[in-house]
């Protein structure tokens, strides 16, 4: 069974310097956007930041997902941004600033997918947030990934290894 180590790829995970969560939100979706997965940046982008408008994904504790499904994402995707500063973020459930940062992005009828990948996410924060704040490599932080499994058909995993866009 597949791992959120196949998910989370290296060079999908950033120390973020920033303390604005649009340049933060825009580095994510750079990393993102050069997956073969992503069809469309633009299109992406677009559905992140209006997932943002709609409602705060700043799940509490330090922690956001931002994510979103959507037609011209073939597989799932997952970028990782830690930020050491931490950011205002405003979150809907407290004021703690954001220093971890993971970004969900995935094809728009793959539900089921989706969810299970959401939990997996969950459960990976909730235990290894204070190990992946304090890796210094993106390679450990993929690591960590390796204990969690994602039941997920291998057609909705990356392609490795990423092509990378001009």
């Amino acid at each position: 069974m597949p791992t959120l180590a196949d998910i989370i790829l290296p060079e999908h995970v950033a120390w973020l310097e920033t303390t604005s969560k649009d340049e933060a939100l825009s580095e994510l979706l750079s990393l993102l956007s050069r997956s073969r997965a992503v069809k469309d940046p633009v299109a992406l982008r677009s559905a992140v930041l209006a997932r943002e408008v709609l409602m705060s994904t700043g799940v509490g504790y330090g922690v956001a997902v931002p994510h979103a499904k959507i037609p011209t994402v073939e597989s799932f995707v997952v970028a990782v941004g830690v930020i050491p500063e931490g950011l205002a973020y405003g979150s809907s459930v407290d004021d703690a600033p954001v220093r971890l940062i993971v970004m969900i992005a995935g094809p728009d009828h793959a539900q089921e997918g989706y969810l299970k990948l959401l939990s997996a996410v969950m459960k990976f924060i909730k235990s290894e947030k204070g190990k992946v704040l304090s890796c210094t490599s993106a390679q450990d932080i993929c690591r960590f990934g390796k204990r969690y499994p994602v039941d997920l058909p291998a057609a909705a995993l990356p392609v490795k290894p990423e092509s990378k866009r001009a």
